[in-house]
């Protein structure tokens, strides 16, 4: 569509909603609430958490109904395997299933007569090597992050940041809502400067910045890149993103690793 197009039809909306006073009631149909399966392995850690709720219908409350009573495991390619425990409604924990770079991990979910399951492999450990601070065009007298990090050579890298702000004075951090994730397809073996845009606003000096880098696998990458489309803030389970759990689930399960970096903000 053109943009003489673009311009006729916000016209002729416009017109449209000023104009009209009829009520028009849309007949939106629920769909069948499904499983949603969310979890992480991360290198070095022991203690790994899968998360089981349900969707909710479209004419519902806001809310996923957490799924108790699954018999959920973990296996890697070597064979090692753990049964995880419940320790809450929907949540399930590992104790001892110590995750290692290089290795694949199989998820496999056994709730109401469904078996739901999904593989991923840690892949080698990039690092956040430091952050830095630009001058942000938008807000005068706060700064934009850059996170450095150096890509290896031919090798597919997927990346996925959290980001977590402290104000200064306060004690709480608060969680970006912004999905950012990165690959390497335009910057195979070159140092990467990405700065870091999120939801947060305004990153002042004296506040407090803790960024997360996780390396994940393409599969992974996918689901949350494909959630990332659905909006600035991302979107609910249930607007399907491409998942890598097999048997009708839907969310994500990834092996990955996880480096934490703190700073103050600061010119």
């Amino acid at each position: 569509m053109n943009i003489k197009k673009l311009i006729f039809s916000g016209i002729f909306g416009l017109f449209a909603v000023t104009s009209c006073q009829k009520v028009i009631n849309l007949d939106l149909k629920d769909s069948t609430p499904q499983y949603v399966i969310e979890g992480q392995v991360n290198k070095g850690d022991s203690v790994h958490v899968i998360s089981i709720t349900k969707s909710s219908l479209f004419s519902g409350s806001n809310t996923f109904p957490t799924v108790s009573g699954a018999i959920v495991s973990i296996t890697d390619n070597l064979g090692n395997s753990e049964v995880l425990t419940e320790v809450e409604p929907g949540k399930y924990k590992t104790a001892h299933l110590i995750a290692y770079e290089g290795r694949s991990y199989s998820l496999n979910v056994q709730v109401d007569g469904k078996t739901f399951t999904a593989s991923s492999t840690i892949p080698s450990q990039v690092n956040l090597d430091y952050i830095f601070f630009i001058p942000d065009s938008f807000n005068e007298g706060a700064y934009t992050p850059i996170p450095i990090r150096q890509d290896p050579a031919g090798i597919q890298n997927n990346y996925l940041f959290d980001l977590y702000l402290k104000r200064s004075g306060d004690t709480a951090w608060i969680r970006d809502s912004a999905i950012m994730v990165g690959d390497d397809v335009f910057s195979d073996g070159v140092t990467t400067e990405q700065p870091l845009f999120g939801q947060l606003g305004k990153f002042m000096p004296k506040d407090s910045l803790m960024i997360t880098l996780k390396c994940i696998d393409r599969s992974v990458y996918k689901y949350f890149y494909s959630l990332s489309l659905n909006g600035p803030n991302g979107s609910a389970t249930p607007a399907n993103p491409v998942s890598n759990i097999s048997g009708g689930a839907i969310g994500y399960f990834s092996a990955q690793t996880k480096q934490t970096v703190k700073v103050e903000v600061q010119p």
